[in-house]
């Protein structure tokens, strides 16, 4: 659910009057995780001043107000938090602008939590950051910047997409794979021309309208095999199943083909990430070949991945145990 804990809120908040919102102008705290209110004082905060956490950044304005968490702040001298010291970011809910290079040269910033309130990122936002996860909330229907941030990433992004409505919630989970474009020249013609590498290109072009197209992206699973190593299409077939939204019986059975014939891929992705839901997944699906188990279970041991490992035993006790020797006298 988005709630927030009020805890998990940023110690120090500095921030400044804009119309009728708030923009937050930086943060300080005690680790990389920046949770940033939704209200302060009863105003909804709706943007992110420029430069706000950007690296080496140096500013204080006259106009700029101090807000501390009451509920929880830590011992100890606080830190501004931007730059490289950024590794996760929890937007407000109500956020509708990012100013310019508002998180510029956060290098490690890998995964981003927002709402479906921001529909468009400015360029420049994210220059310098390696994002790798977006999780995105969706209370006003199905468009978002998703696209925006993809546009800005070359790297493979997973997003999960949680549709909340009066039904409940429902989630999507896609992988968008890396892809880069580079500028060959033709020298006995003189022609310069752009070569696109991987199948990432294909997949940032599956949205209408800011809406991600499901079944043009589920169509592109072509391009990945041909296009993609098979552990990082084993990935994207996976989060399809195990978060089926939109998701049709034609393409359901494409992707359970891709995960039967890559298994072993599958299986040590999700045994790297230490995720035992993904592998029960696969044990329900009776997806498990007793070679890919094996090795699951190799690595698990070798990576001292406890818990997976434990379930990885039982698994192959159940479905392939040991015969016991028979003896005639």
């Amino acid at each position: 659910m988005w709630d927030k804990d009020a805890g998990q809120i940023c110690p120090e908040i500095h921030y400044r009057n804009a119309g009728e919102g708030i923009e937050i102008t930086g943060c300080y705290g005690a680790d990389g995780r920046v949770v940033l209110p939704d209200e302060i004082g009863g105003i909804k905060v709706t943007g992110i001043a420029a430069y706000a956490f950007a690296a080496n950044r140096q500013y204080e304005r006259e106009d700029e107000q101090v807000w501390r968490n009451e509920v929880f702040f830590p011992g100890g001298e606080l830190t501004r938090l931007c730059g490289s010291t950024v590794t996760e970011i929890w937007l407000p809910a109500g956020v509708a602008e990012l100013g310019r290079y508002a998180f510029y040269r956060c290098r490690n910033l890998r995964r981003l939590i927002l709402t479906d309130s921001l529909p468009d990122i400015g360029g420049g936002v994210f220059t310098g950051c390696r994002l790798s996860e977006v999780e995105i909330y969706f209370f006003r229907g199905e468009r978002s910047c998703l696209k925006s941030i993809l546009d800005e990433m070359r790297y493979t992004i997973r997003a999960t997409l949680r549709y909340c409505g009066e039904a409940g919630q429902a989630a999507a989970q896609v992988v968008f794979p890396e892809h880069y474009e580079e500028a060959v020249e033709n020298t006995p013609a003189r022609i310069l021309y752009t070569q696109h590498h991987g199948a990432g290109g294909y997949y940032r072009q599956c949205f209408y309208d800011r809406k991600l197209d499901y079944k043009k992206y589920d169509e592109l699973l072509y391009r990945m095999e041909a296009e993609e190593q098979p552990d990082v299409a084993a990935k994207l077939a996976l989060d399809r199943l195990r978060y089926p939204y939109a998701l049709t019986q034609e393409a359901r059975e494409s992707y359970l083909d891709y995960v039967k014939r890559h298994i072993v891929e599958a299986a040590d992705d999700l045994t790297e990430r230490e995720d035992v839901d993904g592998l029960r997944f696969l044990a329900r699906e009776g997806l498990f070949t007793e070679n890919a188990l094996e090795d699951a279970i190799e690595k698990a041991a070798k990576e001292k991945r406890t818990e997976v490992l434990s379930f990885l035993m039982d698994e192959k006790h159940k479905r392939y145990p040991k015969k016991r020797k028979r003896f005639e006298l």
